[in-house]
């Protein structure tokens, strides 16, 4: 692998890291911790944290048929 591929592999499992470190706060920590605290203005609501996940994965399923159904039309 070339070190563009080194470097930008190493991003998305940065990116992936700080998504799920920051999405684990906020399910898992954030419920336990009084509302009038200062960090709580850094999380979202609770109910986007079932709705971003399941909005994800509709988009991703959609994508994928599409890509599916098109490579099935034109392979064909």
């Amino acid at each position: 692998a070339t070190g563009v591929d080194r470097f930008v592999g190493a991003g998305m499992i940065g990116f992936s890291l700080i998504v799920f470190i920051y999405y684990t706060l906020w399910v898992i920590v954030m419920p336990f911790i009084d509302k009038d605290l200062a960090i709580q203005q850094f999380f979202l609501p609770r109910a986007y944290a079932v709705l971003i996940p399941i909005v994800a994965g509709v988009v991703l399923l959609l994508i994928l048929s599409k890509k599916a159904s098109y490579m099935d039309i034109h392979l064909s």
